[in-house]
């Protein structure tokens, strides 16, 4: 009969795979099926999988309840431990399996589950060793003392092992740095993870994802390995993890609001975009205006001149601030108008400039007359690099016929309120990650054209400044 170490153990395995998997998660792109389903939506359906850990780690402590015969002492609080690992196991399986959207939550659950497995791997391997030497002490009597290091000892041996193994693994694979990783990502056909209603279904037009996190140590082997890696140091007022997910997550929904905006406009389809205040996305720690302002406050109006956008917010800096002043804010924040005076201090980059310390964006009204439909991939989690490509194929399913004319078609780049179309990062990564595709050309922002031919040099890279750009050129180029 299998012991519960064997399911304990099998399921430590099954999670570094699945950890390792996630961090070389890009490597088998750009890999699609005959239907068009490309590897970014693999991943979903294969994520299913990583509901083995918990399932494991639940049969290995349900069979040791099973086994178990005394019910009282050490052995109930120990009955007690596998009950705990066996029921968060079972609910975090069941997140994997019934709603893998709530990923925070799911590996919450399941990381509670890990001390209890460990516990009782460590503590029953001891008792069993134990046992084993008073049994033999038993049967044989008191042995001689050269054969005294034949009986086991109480030191859990082998689970000392997997504690140490995995101990080391989690320093390889977890342990931050204090350096940010860029690698290659994967494309996204734009048109597979958009509908317009009543558009068409759309020809091929590929976003395409970097992955930019906090590095571990596996990442310089990667690296060693594999191109296009590249390593930066993180600063040090750089908002913590959790904000920062939080605010590509946001950036992701106001890019998806504003290419949806932009293409029914150039489709002949509602008014487009007016500007609507300054939004605070993110207050950079110990500047001034932290603990002033907050992520999604929305500025009206500095010292009662009104400012519409972020242009209108910079000029008046410029022209009526000096560093060190403070400034009136108007904002609206949660729905409500209230005011807070915000002082500033010299920008690091240009001693004369007056900041804040916040980012900000220009708040946008949409006007979207035709509901979108987006669907959710657990590899895309946000970023406003797409935008233009999205715009692109909004247009293109609004359009009959199509706008992309047979061009396999790729690009990167945000999409602005006036359809220009605005810098991204890792242009270097995107375009190694195109350059494995079939596509027959690459759009990237003017300004990245260079640094984007030095990541693929023999890939059609198309520089643009605007949507109406990559459609005047498609336009010439039908195939």
């Amino acid at each position: 009969m299998r012991k519960p170490a064997f399911f304990y153990i099998f399921g430590i395995a099954a999670a570094f795979a699945c950890l390792v998997a996630s961090e070389l998660i890009w490597l088998p792109a750009p890999l699609k099926t005959d239907s068009g389903m490309q590897w970014i939506e693999m991943i979903d359906r294969l994520f299913y999988l990583l509901a083995i850990v918990p399932l494991c780690w639940a049969a290995g402590a349900l069979l040791g309840i099973w086994q178990q015969r005394k019910r009282k002492g050490l052995a109930f609080a120990m009955q007690i431990l596998r009950l705990a690992a066996a029921g968060l196991c079972i609910v975090g399986a069941g997140y994997v399996l019934l709603v893998p959207e709530k990923l925070v939550q799911l590996l919450l659950i399941i990381g509670a589950a890990v001390p209890f497995v460990y516990a009782d791997l460590l503590l029953s391997e001891g008792i069993e060793r134990k046992r084993a030497a008073r049994l033999m002490i038993e049967q044989k009597g008191k042995l001689p003392a050269s054969k005294r290091r034949l009986v086991p000892h109480w030191l859990p041996r082998r689970g000392a092992v997997v504690l140490l193994v995995t101990a080391l693994l989690l320093f390889a694979l977890l342990f931050p740095t204090g350096y940010q990783v860029t690698y290659p990502g994967m494309t996204l056909n734009m048109n597979r993870y958009a509908h317009v209603e009543g558009g068409q279904q759309g020809g091929t037009i590929n976003g395409v994802l970097v992955f930019d996190r906090p590095a571990v140590p596996a990442d310089w082997l990667y690296a060693s390995l594999l191109p296009m890696y590249s390593f930066e140091k993180i600063p040090e007022d750089e908002p913590p993890l959790i904000e920062t997910y939080a605010q590509v997550v946001l950036m992701k929904t106001d890019a998806n609001s504003l290419a949806a905006a932009v293409a029914m406009k150039k489709a002949g389809i509602g008014s487009g975009i007016t500007a609507d205040g300054v939004r605070v996305v993110a207050v950079v720690k110990d500047s001034p205006a932290d603990q002033q302002l907050q992520a999604g406050d929305i500025i009206d109006k500095l010292d009662g001149q009104a400012v519409r956008t972020v242009s209108d917010m910079t000029a008046y800096m410029e022209k009526s601030v000096k560093p060190g002043a403070t400034v009136a804010l108007t904002l609206r924040r949660a729905g409500k108008v209230t005011q807070a005076n915000v002082a500033t201090r010299a920008s690091a980059d240009s001693p004369e400039r007056p900041v804040f310390g916040i980012s900000v964006q220009t708040e946008l009204q949409l006007d979207t007359p035709r509901n979108m439909d987006y669907k959710r991939f657990m590899a895309h989690i946000g970023g406003p690099s797409h935008g233009a490509m999205l715009t692109l194929a909004i247009i293109d399913q609004l359009t009959p016929g199509g706008v992309t004319y047979g061009n396999q078609v790729a690009g990167t780049g945000t999409i602005e309120a006036d359809g220009s179309i605005g810098l991204i990062g890792g242009i270097k990564q995107k375009a190694y990650a195109i350059s494995r595709t079939d596509a027959d050309v690459f759009f990237v922002p003017a300004a990245l054209e260079e640094e984007a031919r030095s990541g693929a040099p023999e890939l059609n890279i198309v520089p643009v400044k605007t949507i109406d750009e990559v459609l005047a050129w498609l336009a010439q180029h039908k195939k």
